[in-house]
């Protein structure tokens, strides 16, 4: 099966404050057109990136407030496919309940084993390499989504059995991290032979301390963006005060990563390639 990330959609109280917040570590859109924003057409959102691709930060609106839908608190990443139909026979026989919507663009919403939401859309124009979320001619890009899970390997039997993935092999740097990369514990569904993808990691209470960093990446979720100059980055945040982890090339050959919160306290990864 071929896929990509579409998007990434973050959880934000303000819009507004929010949008200031995410042209300081990604810089200002000039572009945005329609295409895959439709899907999104019946949320408040605002878009970084093109035609969809990218970052979408959403504002959550009450539970009680809306049916047959479900909304994630957390990050949660919108998934561009070839083959629609597949998934959606694949949980009908398993009897995995989700929300399949076929108006213009054919999505299905769903919460793999370990409770993550994850959007599936159709893709429709066919996968152009000029237009994607890793590369939209700006100037980051989307690296990879990593999401929480309590049973890494149920959730990759998910994505790899029932969605039609592949499973990689977590490549590692010579001076790696203090954290595990056995499978059971973190494992990847790539785009490229540089981490880039899915990542799905078990929850470690000490991976921060560990590593000496103020965050903990294993727990909550995070995506994380490529730019290309963190060390300005860097400048930025130091002149606003907010708090960041600089972990420099532990986790991944070849790339300098960095974490923080935003104005919402949602978990980021912004890493270089060096």
């Amino acid at each position: 099966m071929k896929w990509t990330i579409l998007n990434v959609s973050i959880p934000v109280h303000n819009l507004k404050k929010s949008k200031t917040f995410y042209e300081m570590l990604l810089g200002k859109n000039e572009e945005s057109n329609e295409l895959y924003q439709s899907i999104f057409a019946d949320e408040e959102n605002v878009f970084f990136g093109n035609k969809g691709f990218g970052l979408r930060l959403y504002k959550p609106v009450p539970d009680l407030n809306i049916s047959k839908h479900i909304q994630s608190r957390r990050s949660f990443v919108s998934i561009l496919v070839d083959n629609m139909d597949n998934i959606r026979l694949n949980l009908d026989k398993n009897k995995i309940k989700h929300i399949y919507k076929d108006t213009t663009i054919k999505t299905i919403l769903v919460q793999e084993p370990s409770l993550n939401v994850v959007q599936f859309v159709e893709n429709v124009n066919g996968f152009d390499d000029e237009v994607n979320g890793w590369n939209m001619g700006l100037s980051w890009g989307i690296h990879h989504m990593n999401l929480e899970s309590m049973d890494v390997r149920g959730s990759i039997n998910f994505f790899c059995n029932l969605v039609g993935m592949i499973e990689g092999k977590w490549l590692a740097p010579v001076k790696k991290g203090d954290f595990s990369i056995d499978p059971s514990e973190l494992a990847i569904l790539p785009l490229s032979n540089n981490n880039r993808g899915l990542h799905i990691i078990k929850p470690d209470e000490g991976f921060g301390w560990r590593n000496n960093f103020a965050h903990n990446p294993s727990i909550g979720g995070h995506p994380a963006f490529t730019i290309k100059n963190i060390s300005n980055l860097k400048v930025k945040l130091d002149k606003k005060n907010i708090l960041y982890s600089d972990a420099k090339v532990y986790a991944m050959p070849g790339f300098h990563q960095i974490y923080l919160y935003d104005i919402n306290a949602n978990m980021l990864e912004v890493n270089q390639a060096v």
